[in-house]
């Protein structure tokens, strides 16, 4: 038995207020003895023994009715057939089912999977209200109500399999929400199944609040049942990830350097074996199975511009086979060109020779725009926007949105004036002035991948020795930092989008922000940048599994290499149409780590009704029912009970008694 209010269990020594009382009431009235009087209790001894029957019937049910009292205020929940018999059927149960890919974890000692658990414990759970209460399943994939008729097809139902998708629960609750308000359903139950996976969660407090306080509106009853689908796995699982690539084009071909990521769970004492696919022809890859999280550089050649195909990274199966494979693609493409949009006519010098093209006869700088970008045709043929200027307005913004979502780079620098807007989800803070004769230096970056990342020589880029006199940070929600101040302020931070990045920079390449115009920095960042944003201009996609682009058509996809179900928009791995190739891949929060504590869940939901179970991989354990009812009658009995002992007996009076008046 849990106890939604633990705190009221403090009380139970309350208890034995009844048995203190009736111990000092009897200090109030001591025995004396006195002859006369043991004959009349030798003929009254039988009714004295009776009487302290009573007594003690009395003491019984005033202390059992504090003890109800005490269960009844702290909220019990328990298991089997007493949480369901004193628990009413609901109305409707609602079940939100996690089908994300940290779901697919083997669980600790068994053959199923987290997700295939709870399948099997929801079915269990609500067999007994089948006849009673209509199902409605609501899965993280699409998070479209669904009517069910019966419980028996839930396993094999096609919203309940295995996706390498993310979850949102606060947006399925939002869902189930407004199934409620349409339907206007009565006594409600939502159960939802999750592994608690903090990325899953998102527990942003004003996202949480107002959907609490939406519920809370609600006319009919709504309680939430947790099943926490949690516990260690006794196989190693090790995660893989693709955190980016950067292109590169030298004589006609081409080459990608691609930063991957791998994290390991769990016992590690089984090899890890990792392998490239490129096209069908396997080269393995070695690792080193001794560190639980790594950050590496693989190149790979991927022919010349006017060749495509695929590729694919692959662990070897652990613990959780959805998360061992990272898929790339490559289309024709054309060349890295930039265009850049300045106020400032150094930078805008200094910026158009860093971005422009080293390798053509004569040098080819970089295109000079402007800030309005009325014209698409401006950086049609581009790969990288160089943005020195204002943040543009809405207009401008989704321009440079719809740029960037299909694979270009945008390199971001501070203007010199106002710095309101934003973009990306990135504002512009402050403007700072270092001390005299004391400039900002770079304190770490990253030198595995980006545009920062070491030469082929393995020699870092001069970032140590960049003096910023005066620096504008970029200000947003989980900042991507590529690079820092040694005090801590960004100096370089990504935004994702799509197929390609924002890219802020804090400051500017003229004397007065900085040393960056002396190019060791700028040159080979800007140059990276530009040959990044070539997928853009290839004839290939690569898409985030569940959430795929809006106006790019579903079907007619061939699928030429997955190891799972062969959907494009839930399922990671290659698909084909024509000439044009497709890549699908796991959102990069579900290989974050780290998982929400059940008191904080609990947090999120505020004033409303939760009971929570946590399934450590053992499915004879029951659901748990709301019992409080139980304890509210049994007080109820108790105290009628002890009112009865306590009535004063009936009183007959002899009309011929000597004390009856004449």
């Amino acid at each position: 038995m849990t106890f939604l209010q633990p705190f009221v269990l403090l009380g139970l020594p309350l208890v034995l207020l009844p048995v203190i009382i009736h111990l000092l009431n009897r200090l109030r009235h001591r025995p004396h003895r006195w002859g006369a009087m043991e004959f009349i209790l030798a003929a009254t001894r039988s009714s004295v023994d009776r009487h302290r029957l009573r007594q003690f019937l009395v003491l019984l049910f005033r202390t059992l009715a504090v003890l109800a009292l005490i269960l009844f205020l702290s909220r019990p929940f328990a298991g089997g057939w007493l949480g369901w018999a004193v628990s009413a059927a609901p109305d409707v149960i609602v079940l939100l089912v996690d089908r994300s890919a940290s779901m697919e974890h083997m669980s600790a000692g068994g053959s199923l999977s987290r997700r295939e658990e709870l399948l099997h414990l929801m079915i269990e759970s609500a067999r007994d209200f089948e006849e009673r209460s209509h199902l409605v399943l609501i899965d993280s994939a699409t998070r479209q109500p669904q009517s069910l008729a019966r419980l028996d097809g839930l396993l094999d139902h096609p919203l309940t399999r295995g996706t390498d998708t993310a979850a949102d629960i606060p947006a399925m609750l939002q869902s189930a929400l407004s199934w409620l308000l349409e339907n206007r359903s009565g006594n409600v139950e939502i159960w939802i199944g999750s592994d608690l996976q903090t990325s899953n969660w998102d527990p942003d407090p004003e996202r949480w609040v107002g959907l609490v306080q939406d519920f809370d509106a609600l006319p009919q009853k709504v309680r939430f049942r947790l099943f926490a689908m949690r516990g260690e796995s006794e196989r190693r699982d090790l995660s893989l990830h693709l955190v980016g690539d950067v292109r590169r084009i030298r004589g006609g071909e081409r080459e990608a350097s691609f930063t991957l990521e791998t994290l390991a769970r769990g016992i590690r004492e089984q090899e890890v074996r990792a392998e490239l696919d490129l096209g069908g022809v396997i080269t393995p890859i070695s690792l080193d199975p001794t560190v639980a999280s790594h950050r590496w550089n693989h190149r790979v050649p991927l022919g010349s511009v006017t060749d495509s195909g695929w590729g694919a990274f692959r662990l070897s199966p652990d613990a959780n086979n959805r998360n061992n494979d990272a898929y790339f693609v490559y289309g024709r493409s054309g060349d890295p060109a930039a265009l850049v949009v300045a106020t400032d006519p150094v930078a805008e010098a200094v910026l158009r020779l860093a971005a422009a093209d080293f390798g053509s006869e004569p040098l080819q700088w970089a295109r000079q725009g402007h800030s309005h970008l009325q014209e698409e045709s401006a950086w049609e043929d581009r790969s990288l926007v160089v943005w020195q200027d204002r943040l543009p307005d809405e207009e401008g913004r989704a321009r440079l949105e719809t740029f960037v979502r299909a694979g270009g780079s945008v390199l971001v620098l501070p203007p010199d004036g106002a710095g309101a807007g934003t973009l990306g989800g990135i504002r512009w803070g402050p403007v700072e002035e270092a001390p005299a004769r004391v400039p900002f230096l770079a304190g770490r970056w990253e030198r595995l991948g980006g545009p920062l990342a070491d030469t082929d020589e393995g020699m870092p880029l001069p970032l140590d020795s960049l003096e910023v006199y005066r620096r504008r940070s970029p200000v947003g929600k989980g900042l991507d930092v590529v690079a820092a101040f040694r005090d801590g302020a960004p100096l370089l931070v990504r935004q994702g989008m799509g197929r390609g990045a924002f890219w802020f920079l804090a400051t500017l390449p003229r004397l007065s922000w900085s040393t960056l115009a002396d190019g060791g920095v700028l040159i080979p960042m800007a140059q990276r940048l530009r040959e990044a944003g070539t997928r853009r201009l290839e004839t290939s996609l690569d898409v985030v599994a569940g959430e795929w682009p809006p106006g790019l058509a579903e079907g007619d996809w061939e699928p030429v290499a997955s190891r799972h179900e062969v959907v494009p928009r839930r399922d990671a791995g290659i698909y084909r149409k024509g000439e044009q190739w497709l890549s699908v891949n796991r959102p990069a929060r579900e290989d974050q780590p780290g998982e929400m504590d059940p008191e904080e869940v609990r947090s999120l939901f505020g004033t409303l009704s939760l009971s929570m179970q946590e399934e450590q991989a053992d499915r004879s354990r029951p659901m748990q029912g709301e019992v409080w009812r139980f304890f509210l009658f049994g007080m109820l009995l108790f105290l009628l009970a002890e009112s009865f002992l306590t009535l004063p007996p009936a009183v007959s009076v002899n009309p011929l008694s000597p004390g009856r008046a004449a």
